[in-house]
């Protein structure tokens, strides 16, 4: 059996077809969010991500998530159900992390599970979004190219 590209170490690409276009990278990761002071409150204070841009104006808000920008826009109807991207956050320890956040009363909605080469909880923002929280086995956080 031949393994995928990405499990060999490789980048996995897909063949285009009349598209020039070329993905370079990740810019950022948006969250939609009903109250943004709420929302920019919560990463600023209760995550603590340093907070870089925050606009009434604009309904927006950006955080510094070290190798990737997290943006909120804010004054959103969101569907029941959570639903739409997570953004997984890379943790020195994952342990320490779940006992702080259980005491400033943050939804948990899984404490720290052990994958094995990591350790991953999960929890929700004020809008329900998914945040996991991340603490890899050798140490490492972001991009490993």
């Amino acid at each position: 059996m031949v393994k995928p590209l990405a499990a060999r170490g490789q980048a996995a690409t897909l063949p285009r077809k009349g598209n020039n276009m070329k993905i370079r990278g990740t810019d950022f990761i948006m969250y939609l969010v009903t109250d943004l002071a709420r929302a920019a409150k919560f990463y600023r204070e209760a995550l603590g991500l340093p907070q870089e841009i925050y606009s009434d104006e604009w309904q927006w808000a950006e955080f510094n998530c070290g190798n990737i920008t997290l943006s909120l826009k804010g004054g959103s109807k969101l569907p029941e159900a959570p639903t739409g991207g997570r953004i997984a956050l890379a943790v020195d320890d994952i342990h320490a992390a779940h006992e702080e956040l259980k005491q400033q009363g943050v939804r948990i909605l899984s404490g720290p599970v052990d994958y094995g080469v990591c350790w991953a909880m999960e929890i929700l923002d004020p809008d329900g979004n998914l945040v996991i929280l991340h603490q890899r086995a050798d140490g490492t956080f972001g991009s490993r190219t």
